[in-house]
C-alpha cells in the first residue's frame, strides 16, 4: 500500500440522523517488525477496524525512522527484537520518543526477557505486550494507548509500570520505584508543576512547546497512576519524588 493510498484511507465517514455528514480521521498506525508475515498481519487487522488505519510500515530501525517522519503515526507498533543484540531495538524505541512527541509508543514483542521488558518500560513507552496477545487483545491495546492510557502485559497477568519496577526493586522501596520510572524531562516538568507553574510557563522556561509540556504531564500521570493533573505533585510528594 502506497502512502497516499494510506492518507486517503484514513478519512472514516460518520452519517449521523439529518445532520451533515461528519468526517472523522482514523488513527495512523506505524508497524515495525522484522517478519514480514507479523507486519501483513497486523496491517490486515488495523485495515478491519473503522477507526484504525495502517499508516505504513518498518523492517529496520533506520526504515522505521524514516517511515515514522513521513507518515506521522498516532501509534507505533514496535518489536523490540532486531537479531540477538538488544541494544538496536532499546535505541530505536528511544529515537521513535524521541523524534514522535505526538505518537503513543506500543511494544509488541516475542522476547521474554524481562530486563529487556524493563528497559522498554523506564525508556517511557505507552504499552508493552507479548506476542501471544489475540487480535482483540492487540486492538483493545491500540485504543488504550490513544485514550492516553498505559498498556503492559509482563507476563505475569496484568500490571502497570509502577509494579513491574517494584518486583524487580524489591530492596529500594516504592519511591525509587517511582523515580526510576521517570525520564528526566518528566522530572523536569514535576519540579517546574510542583512551584505551580502552568503549561505555558512550563514550556517557556524548558524552551519546549506547550503541546509537548501537555504530553509530558500526561505521561506523569500515567507513571503516577493518577488521574487528574492537580494529583501529581500531591503524589510525587507524598511519595519522595520531589
Amino acid at each position: 500500500m502506497t502512502l497516499e493510498a494510506v492518507r486517503g484511507a484514513t478519512d472514516v465517514q460518520v452519517r449521523g440522523g439529518d445532520s451533515a455528514d461528519v468526517v472523522r480521521r482514523a488513527a495512523r498506525v506505524l508497524v515495525i517488525d522484522s517478519e514480514p508475515i507479523v507486519r501483513h498481519g497486523l496491517r490486515a487487522l488495523l485495515t478491519a477496524e473503522p477507526d484504525l488505519a495502517p499508516a505504513g510500515e518498518g523492517s529496520s530501525p533506520r526504515d522505521a525512522l524514516l517511515a515514522a517522519e513521513r507518515s506521522r503515526p498516532d501509534v507505533i507498533i514496535v518489536d523490540i527484537e532486531f537479531g540477538r543484540d538488544e541494544r538496536p531495538g532499546l535505541d530505536l524505541v528511544r529515537a521513535l520518543l524521541e523524534r514522535c512527541r505526538g505518537a503513543r509508543v506500543l511494544v509488541l514483542t516475542g522476547c521474554r526477557d524481562r530486563d529487556s521488558m524493563m528497559r522498554t518500560v523506564r525508556l517511557g513507552v505507552h504499552g508493552y505486550l507479548r506476542k501471544g496477545a489475540d487480535t482483540v487483545e492487540i486492538v483493545r491495546a491500540v485504543r488504550a494507548v490513544l485514550r492516553g492510557e498505559g498498556v503492559f502485559d509482563p507476563g505475569t497477568g496484568s500490571a502497570g509500570p509502577l509494579q513491574v519496577l517494584r518486583e524487580n526493586t524489591q530492596d529500594s522501596g516504592p519511591d525509587l520505584c517511582r523515580t526510576a520510572l521517570l525520564t528526566d524531562r518528566e522530572n523536569q516538568v514535576l519540579r517546574l508543576l510542583a512551584v505551580g507553574m502552568s503549561n505555558r510557563e512550563i514550556g517557556a522556561r524548558l524552551r519546549i512547546s506547550e503541546a509537548t509540556v501537555k504530553f509530558h504531564v500526561r505521561n506523569l500521570r500515567d507513571k503516577l497512576e493518577v488521574r487528574r493533573r492537580t494529583e501529581i505533585v500531591y503524589t510525587a510528594a507524598r511519595q519522595g519524588i520531589v
